[in-house]
């Protein structure tokens, strides 16, 4: 007979095996909410020592725990991972030198006393858990430093330089500058702390900064013991580090939205260091490293005032599937990097399919024209986000060193679109937020007739490599065609499914771009503020935002931002999800899409693209035509007068039932479906035998026409079973769900 599986979770049982039981059991007992179960675990045995006594208490803490589920575990789960990730690697030290800034001697003795690092953890978390939580966010900064997602490294030019630590840091000034910048309520605290971090091997000593806000107000739903479904209101917490290296004169910060970490960043270079930002703004560069998969050589470029030797590659590290697998090559100046790459690795070496570059090192040989003496600059490229330049102290040197970098195309400087130049270009950034993939070529941007390399620099977008496959549609070729190289500077041949020649392509249309998907969405939400009267941006699916709420006849109407509304699965899924929002009442969608529904639950669609202000206008939506728009179609979110079906597609449409939210159809399917139904109820006859209603369709069944959770959404709400088995009928406000008479129909409403 096969065990039967236990639910607890492996954190939990590293805990419990690898931690002093004392401890292990104190930390599972910890609770930090009532809906949290209490697991009455057993006693400490009295003799810690005894090795059997011991052994036999774990083996019963394992038994006590495996009686509850796994949901019931997870908290604790949870807890055990966040004490384990402190006692290990490096998070050992993140712990120890937060614990050194913020503890007093009794307690930093007391810390030190304990037997290993996991009971050290435990002990920080059960009596310091505030110093525990500031040593995580250390933590995951340096996790953010070396992987990069929600990071940031930011450059500031300082004229004078800044002698500075954690207390000469005004905390509580830098706390009220970013509560304004970022626009939170009164109600929302903002609380900012400062630490120093020593020097290490591989980082100079720096300042950091932990800053803590409250986020939107937000709900869920708690299903209660009694059955009953209640609400649970309460405020997300948000959080960003900064660390400041003065002598990089380099801000890194991580949070996991962008305008966020400009924002810090931004407030903490004016209150801090007391930098002019609107005189010299904070500037992130991107490495793209992505060139040397093809060649590890460079050649030189010409720039005014130097002459050069050479220019080596000498150094190339690249990352193998995952992070920590890594490959180093180092060779000396005198060696041709590329000649020993294909000597001992092959000649399709690993680098050339690299899953990426974390680090190249250069060596360059120059003078300065009218000066003999030989110079040598050294560049050391880390990932996207950090090169040596910065530390380096002679500003022309490292004016130098990034001007090479960009005429070899590693370089992007990070530089502000202007609002202006935002407004002229929203429609297409707006297509651009509408479109299923996160990559889009070179050619498609054309056709929108935007400049990569500026939205590059404005970091909307990311440089990706060039598109191995197109699609060719001339008179003599149909088909796939693959990119080869061009002899042409600037061009690809293009060659037919077939081998055949169908001529050559501007690089600049096959090259791909990732789309800064969080990025791109702030930025249109900033400019679409000036639209409400209430802000309050709340994400609620990846393609549907809570914006907050604007007057119309003197009333505050909920106001969302959706895109992607020409996927039918996502306009259902949408759907789904507003209808579970009811108690909102009416509100505007604003849609991405130029193919959309007209109602999404009881909320009215209007294309934002449809109601743009004239270019000589300084506001850039015309708000009359938004309103109009919502009072044309605010009885239809209502359910109208009477039920029927609108088509706004061939495979779209909406059933309006009066005193119900509008429901959304996807396909002809669930369409006839309800034209049906509604015909039916019309007539007054509302029940329908199974065979008529679902006659030339696969289907035999309504059910198996729609994905299960919007099935168990509608049935006995839309739909529902008729007065004799076998028979549906369309569900009207305020009729019963099943076994109905036609008696109680009185024909249509």
């Amino acid at each position: 007979m096969a065990r039967k599986a236990i639910p607890i979770g492996p954190n939990i049982l590293a805990l419990i095996e690898d931690a002093r039981i004392d401890f292990a059991r104190a930390a599972l007992s910890v609770r930090e909410g009532e809906n949290e179960p209490d697991f009455a675990l057993p006693d400490n045995p009295s003799d810690l020592t005894d090795d059997d006594a011991v052994e036999a208490f774990r083996l019963d803490l394992i038994q006590t725990l495996s009686e509850f589920d796994q949901d019931e575990l997870r908290p604790a789960e949870q807890r055990s991972r966040r004490i384990r990730a402190l006692a290990d690697g490096k998070g050992v030290t993140s712990l120890t030198t937060i614990i050194k800034q913020q503890l007093d001697d009794t307690q930093s003795q007391e810390f030190d006393r304990q037997p290993d690092q996991i009971c050290r953890s435990i002990w920080t978390y059960l009596n310091a858990r505030e110093t525990f939580e500031d040593a995580e966010s250390f933590h995951f900064a340096r996790q953010f430093r070396e992987h990069g997602k929600l990071y940031d490294a930011f450059e500031v030019e300082l004229e004078n330089h800044v002698a500075l630590d954690a207390t000469a840091i005004d905390e509580t000034a830098l706390a009220a500058k970013i509560k304004g910048v970022l626009e939170l309520k009164p109600e929302i605290s903002c609380t900012v702390k400062a630490l120093d971090l020593p020097a290490t091997e591989t980082h100079a000593a720096s300042i950091m900064l932990i800053v803590r806000h409250g986020g939107p107000l937000s709900s869920v739903y708690d299903h209660r013991h009694d059955g009953r479904r209640g609400t649970i209101y309460y405020r997300p917490p948000n959080e960003a580090t900064l660390i400041y290296t003065p002598s990089l004169r380099q801000i890194e910060v991580c949070a996991d939205s962008p305008v966020v970490r400009q924002t810090v960043s931004d407030s903490f270079a004016e209150v801090a260091l007391g930098h002019d930002i609107s005189q010299k703004p904070l500037t992130w560069k991107r490495y793209n490293l992505s060139r040397f998969r093809t060649s590890l050589r460079l050649q030189p470029p010409e720039i005014d005032g130097y002459a050069f030797a050479f220019a080596r590659v000498v150094e190339a590290e690249i990352r193998l599937g995952i992070w920590r697998r890594k490959l180093q090559l180092k060779v000396a100046v005198d060696d041709d990097i590329e000649e020993v790459a294909d000597k001992y690795l092959g000649t399709r070496n690993i680098f050339r399919r690299a899953e990426a570059f974390s680090r190249i090192a250069i060596a360059v040989a120059y003078n300065r024209v009218g000066d003999d003496k030989e110079r040598a600059l050294n560049l050391t490229i880390s990932g996207t986000k950090s090169c040596n330049l910065q530390s380096k102290t002679d500003p022309e040197e490292r004016a130098l060193g990034f001007a090479l970098l960009k005429e070899w195309g590693i370089l992007s400087a990070f530089r502000q679109i202007a609002p202006d130049d935002l407004q002229a270009i929203f429609p297409q950034l707006v297509q651009l937020h509408d479109r299923v993939e996160d990559e889009v070529s070179g050619g498609y941007l054309l056709e929108l007739g935007l400049d990569a390399s500026r939205l590059i620099e404005g970091g909307l977008l990311e440089r990706r490599d060039r598109q191995d496959v197109v699609l060719i549609d001339d008179d003599d070729l149909d088909g796939e065609g693959t990119m080869k190289p061009s002899a042409t500077e600037g061009m690809v041949n293009t060659v037919g499914p077939f081998g055949e020649d169908a001529g050559k392509r501007p690089v600049s249309d096959v090259e791909m771009f990732a789309i800064n998907g969080q990025w791109l969405h702030e930025t249109l939400m900033r400019l679409i503020k000036p639209l409400l009267s209430k802000r309050t941006a709340q994400i609620l699916d990846p393609d549907l935002t809570l914006l907050g709420a604007m007057q119309v006849d003197g009333a505050e109407v909920p106001v969302y931002f959706a895109r992607r509304l020409n996927d039918p699965r996502t306009a259902q899924r949408l759907d789904l999800a507003l209808r579970a929002r009811n108690t909102a009442g009416v509100g505007i969608i604003l849609a991405a899409s130029e193919e959309m529904p007209s109602h999404l639950g009881s909320n009215v669609v209007v294309p934002l693209l449809s109601h743009l202000a004239s270019a000589d206008e300084e506001i850039l939506f015309a708000r009359d035509g938004i309103e109009l728009g919502y009072r044309n179609n605010l009885s239809l979110a209502r359910g109208g007068v009477s039920p029927r079906v609108v088509r706004t597609g061939a495979q779209s449409g909406t059933l309006f039932i009066p005193g119900k939210e509008p429901l959304h159809l996807t396909g002809n399917d669930q369409l006839t479906i309800f034209e049906r139904l509604v015909v039916a109820a019309g007539k007054g006859s509302p029940d329908i035998q199974v065979k008529a209603l679902m006659e030339g369709f696969e289907s035999r069944s309504p059910q198996q026409t729609f994905r299960k959770n919007t099935w168990d959404s509608i049935r006995d709400v839309y739909i529902g079973k008729g007065a004799k088995n076998g028979y549906w009928r369309l569900m009207l406000a305020g009729q019963p769900t099943e076994g109905v008479s036609d008696a109680l129909v009185e024909g249509p409403v």
